[in-house]
């Protein structure tokens, strides 16, 4: 059986399950609102662009760009994943790099002088970083917090039956780690976050590109 750790990828279970492999979902993480949202609509129109890491900071900007009265806006987002989440809302990304990361995202940005970051209390530095490497402002407004659940022992179950489990970021690794000293094979999004499951004694299946097609691959290898 494959764990997916997010919770909000039914339809990877329903392509998983069309390959002949169970699949089941449970949610290690959730988000929770930071004060940093409430003032985010003010400063949108601070920078010349606005960079979003993460569908939940996306689900978060189009709030405050509602908010603010749909001003135009550059926004550049670091995946096709977290584009759609834009798209949907109506507000297209001006940009996308050509790999899901932010250390790609921050090498490829469009010429900028100042960038709004809208991030979570755990995204790392590699955009912020790489941007200052080339003389760009950057501010960084944390909208979000994500906080380990409590499982159900349906749930907990689940994390026992893995024989794969799918995680989307460090900090669902962590969290798996931390409910059971289990450690199935792992397919991992991206390179941050099969770094942090190696570190953790998962083996460890990565995804050649970042996003989900190459997450749903790297389960392919790991679960054959």
């Amino acid at each position: 059986m494959v764990l997916l750790t997010r919770g909000k990828d039914r339809a990877l279970v329903e392509r998983l399950a069309a390959s002949g492999i169970e699949a089941a979902e449970v949610a290690l993480l959730e988000q929770v609102d930071l004060p940093g949202l409430e003032a985010l609509p003010g400063r949108l129109l601070q920078a010349d662009w606005v960079a979003v890491t993460s569908k939940e900071g996306a689900r978060r900007l189009l709030w405050a760009w509602e908010r603010a009265g749909r001003p135009l806006l550059k926004v550049a987002a670091v995946g096709e994943g977290t584009g759609e989440v834009l798209r949907q809302g109506g507000l297209s990304p001006a940009f996308v790099p050509p790999r899901a990361t932010a250390k790609d995202l921050a090498a490829t940005f469009p010429p900028a002088q100042r960038v709004l970051f809208v991030a979570g209390d755990l995204a790392g530095k590699d955009l912020e970083e790489g941007l200052e490497a080339q003389g760009v402002a950057v501010e960084r407004v944390e909208v979000y917090a994500t906080r380990e659940r409590e499982l159900s022992p349906e749930e907990l179950a689940l994390l026992e039956r893995a024989q794969v489990v799918a995680f989307f970021s460090p900090s669902a690794a962590r969290a798996y780690a931390r409910k059971t000293p289990r450690r199935p094979k792992a397919a991992c999004i991206g390179p941050s976050t099969a770094k942090e499951a190696r570190r953790l004694g998962f083996a460890v299946w990565e995804a050649a590109d970042p996003g989900l097609e190459g997450l749903f691959r790297a389960i392919l290898r790991a679960f054959s």
